[in-house]
């Protein structure tokens, strides 16, 4: 889909994958994990729920889509709630030639829809934005397709054998969430994965 095509989707109507609220998925991770805090990346952040949630946990948050309807909403969502997140309009592929590193990657469906015919290009993404010690949260959906335009849904096996091949796994979890937008419940995985730190740099 062109990004006119995912404008078109939040302009008419918000997408599957935007339940109306902060992920309570995510925020169980940072709850549990505390993470020291530092800079975030929001892959494909949509309206900026999750976004304003990292911003909220103390986190630097930089957050792209290439929707900017979906933009536009995120900087109001932001604006309301007191929270600084530098939003970013462009393709998530583009920004990171030039975007730098990160601590935390937060992938929120991102993988789930990209994987089917970009994977390859996503994990050169991923391996071009993190660095040794990163971490990378990933939390997709398992909930069979009930529209076409839906992306598959994501396995345990998928999570380990695709982002497997550039993180380790930390901890992986099944979950459900509700809804509110099309008052649904659905099934999820969550994945806490990091980048791999070579010996040598663990020894000194």
């Amino acid at each position: 889909m062109s990004a006119m095509d995912w404008d078109v989707l939040y302009r008419e109507t918000l997408p599957p994958w935007e339940v109306g609220f902060a992920s309570p998925e995510l925020n169980r991770i940072l709850d549990e994990w505390r993470f020291p805090k530092g800079t975030v990346l929001d892959l494909g952040c949509g309206t900026g729920a999750d976004a304003v949630c990292l911003a909220q946990h103390g986190f630097d948050v930089t957050a792209v889509d290439f929707s900017p309807t979906a933009v536009e909403r995120a900087r109001t969502r932001a604006q309301n709630a007191a929270a600084n997140v530098c939003f970013v309009l462009e393709d998530v592929f583009r920004f990171g030639l030039h975007a730098g590193v990160f601590d935390v990657v937060y992938d929120g469906s991102f993988y789930q829809y990209v994987r089917q015919w970009e994977l390859n290009r996503l994990l050169d993404l991923l391996w071009r934005i993190t660095k040794p010690g990163s971490f990378y949260i990933c939390i997709t959906k398992t909930t069979p397709q009930s529209l076409a335009s839906e992306p598959p849904p994501v396995s345990e096996d998928d999570l380990r054998s695709e982002l497997g091949r550039l993180f380790e796994l930390v901890q992986i979890r099944e979950f459900a969430f509700d809804s509110r937008v099309v008052r649904k419940t659905f099934s999820g995985i969550s994945a806490v994965m990091r980048r791999p730190v070579p010996a040598s740099i663990v020894r000194t």
